[in-house]
């Protein structure tokens, strides 16, 4: 939701700092799925 805001801000006002934001956003999100499957990797291999 917040990255859909950025990019919309963005888009309308070409704001460098906004999509800064919105790089920042994505790169956190993808940190935190790898996180995310990393833990799950390490789950199932103790099974």
């Amino acid at each position: 939701m917040l990255k859909e805001f950025a990019w919309k801000v963005f888009e309308s006002t070409g704001s460098i700092d906004t999509y800064i934001l919105l790089k920042e956003i994505e790169e956190k999100s993808r940190v935190a799925e790898e996180t995310e499957a990393t833990k799950d990797e390490v789950a199932i291999s103790k099974n």
